[in-house]
């Protein structure tokens, strides 16, 4: 009886918690915008974005205009006659340049070129990585969603195993089966209780699993749904 008990107590132990419940489709979409690796891989596909579209305007030329002005006191070279005086001059200067390139043996298209197939590679890579995710959180999704019936089951095994054991006592107590018979339908009831500790464990580690590919607090309350039939 003082098994029956305690394994009826863990049993009610085990109840997985409530909270909010996911299903497969709101796993993959939610680890395909908060995944960490899937956000590193888009930095890099927009960093490959802007140097391809810096490389592309390397062929617009280059002009800057600049000016100066100065005043000029005392001893010093006139700058229109390059001599020495000792008048006070105002002076201003003005610049102008441009480049334009001509012909550089095709170094900008094969830059741009280059630019362009690197930003190619980097979506390709956002792409990979979010199908990599995808199969990754399916997988543990599955494997979570696999313990959680083995826990049912386990429990229900658990229930049938005490439930046969309360009618075997009380044949015992009247005394038309041997006291044997109960005593291994409590061990039976240990294995049983055991067994359902182990399967929730499992599930929980599966869970942890699958938290960590959504990028989820470990402590946040989390469940997964069964698919309807």
């Amino acid at each position: 009886i003082l098994v029956a008990a305690v394994a009826r107590a863990q049993d009610s132990a085990v109840v997985p918690p409530s909270g909010d419940e996911w299903d497969l489709r709101r796993c993959v979409d939610y680890a395909v915008q908060h995944n960490i690796s899937i956000r590193q891989a888009d930095v890099q596909r927009r960093v490959a974005d802007l140097l391809f579209d810096q490389s592309k305007k390397s062929r617009i030329p280059n002009a800057s205009f600049g000016f100066n002005n100065g005043l000029q006191f005392g001893r010093s070279i006139d700058p229109t006659t390059n001599l020495f005086t000792n008048q006070q001059l105002l002076y201003q200067g003005f610049n102008f340049s441009t480049d334009v390139t001509i012909f550089n043996w095709n170094r900008i298209n094969n830059n741009i070129l280059s630019s362009r197939l690197e930003a190619e590679a980097s979506a390709a890579d956002v792409e990979k990585n979010k199908n990599n995710i995808s199969m990754n959180v399916a997988t543990s999704y599955l494997a979570a969603l696999l313990s959680k019936v083995q826990v049912d089951i386990t429990r229900v095994q658990l229930k049938q195993s005490q439930e046969q054991l309360a009618d075997t006592r009380k044949r015992v107590e009247v005394g038309t089966l041997p006291e044997l018979n109960a005593v291994d339908l409590e061990a039976q009831v240990a294995r049983d209780s055991t067994s359902v500790i182990s399967a929730f464990a499992n599930y929980q580690l599966n869970l942890l699993s699958l938290k960590a590919l959504l990028n989820l607090d470990a402590a946040k309350p989390f469940s997964i749904t069964e698919p309807l039939p």
